[in-house]
């Protein structure tokens, strides 16, 4: 998840600390489950969106997760003991409205883990997003040094982002029910029961205005334009009739999923409608209206044509249905 994500740094361990730190996690970690085999819980097997299959003799009780997974698991009563994201966890969109009670923050920023604390909190399982390129969520690339140290810690699961964000939602309740959720209470129906509406009504408004076109965006220091199959939730998009405009400037090693277009060639886009991305490293949107004037060269910009996009927060129904109800809205709204 790179650019979806553009930063990557971990803080140094010391190697002695860290090894006895593990051995330590390793012998009690078991002594702070809250069920044990006596309990009758079944063993847990789990095949991951890398095509790695993460298999205990317990059903994990203690769990460190990204924000992301936190987010795809707390609705179901999954409520991880640590979480890592791109800042304080009370400012996460991806994790708003969410019972974040018993949560630690272990991480706050993209690619930095406090991989001590981590072990501290004797994780059972760790769980977090498997994005395109071989991106881990909050992580960075999988073999990134943060990864492998996690890895040590703990068994690490990477739930697949790479399809539809409808797809990712099935996959998240199928994790959700092997770590003993009950999956089928009566606030789940709901939620369900209320993004099939909004996407009823998605799917209705981009059938009354076909010609509608998109531009999904991450402006930073450079106006970068989403490369639309890479994102479980554009993909849905897509699937359910929306067009998309894109770029054909390359992505660089650095721009992620993501093409880097120059903020001179902004106005080149002539979309009806604007996903701005808002997640905390991108720039915001004052910011990019006093120091990108060619921002204004864009007809929906100019003319207030935005709906805010945080692609993070699709892992559960009822964020996800915000997202699509906002975007149906704006559709409704452009003149034909």
């Amino acid at each position: 998840m790179s650019l979806r994500s553009r930063r990557l740094a971990l803080p140094a361990v010391a190697t002695g600390l860290l090894m006895i730190a593990l051995s330590a996690c390793g012998s009690s970690a078991s002594d702070d489950r809250s069920r044990d085999a006596a309990s009758g819980s079944a063993a847990f097997s789990y095949t991951d969106g890398r095509g790695e299959t993460v298999k205990l003799d317990e059903v994990p009780q203690r769990i460190v997760a990204s924000e992301q997974a936190a987010a795809g698991l707390i609705p179901y009563g999954i409520h991880p003991v640590g979480v890592w994201g791109a800042g304080p966890l009370k400012d996460s969109f991806t994790l708003e409205g969410l019972d974040l009670k018993g949560a630690e923050s272990v991480g706050q920023a993209y690619g930095k883990v406090d991989v001590e604390k981590v072990v501290g909190l004797k994780p059972d399982l760790i769980i977090t997003g498997a994005y395109p390129g071989d991106f881990l969520g909050g992580l960075g690339a999988k073999d990134a040094k943060v990864v492998t140290d996690l890895q040590k810690v703990a068994p690490m699961a990477a739930v697949s982002a790479t399809g539809t964000a409808s797809e990712s939602l099935i996959e998240y309740r199928k994790l959700a029910q092997l770590l003993g959720a009950d999956v089928e209470g009566a606030q789940i129906d709901a939620d369900r029961a209320d993004f099939d509406k909004a996407v009823a009504d998605l799917k209705a408004a981009i059938a009354a205005k076909p010609d509608v076109t998109v531009l999904a965006v991450s402006p930073a220091a450079e106006f970068f334009v989403a490369i639309t199959d890479e994102f479980p939730e554009l993909r849905d998009y897509q699937d359910w009739g929306l067009t998309f405009i894109e770029s054909d400037v390359a992505r660089t090693p650095g721009s992620g999923s993501f093409a880097p277009v120059s903020w001179e060639n902004a106005g080149d886009f002539d979309p009806d409608l604007i996903l701005l991305d808002q997640r905390p490293y991108a720039y915001s949107l004052d910011k990019i209206r006093s120091d990108y004037p060619t921002w204004s060269s864009i007809d929906a910009a100019r003319d207030g044509r935005i709906v805010g996009w945080t692609t993070d927060a699709t892992l559960n129904y009822a964020s996800y249905a915000k997202q699509i109800r906002e975007l149906a809205e704006a559709i409704e709204g452009v003149d034909s």
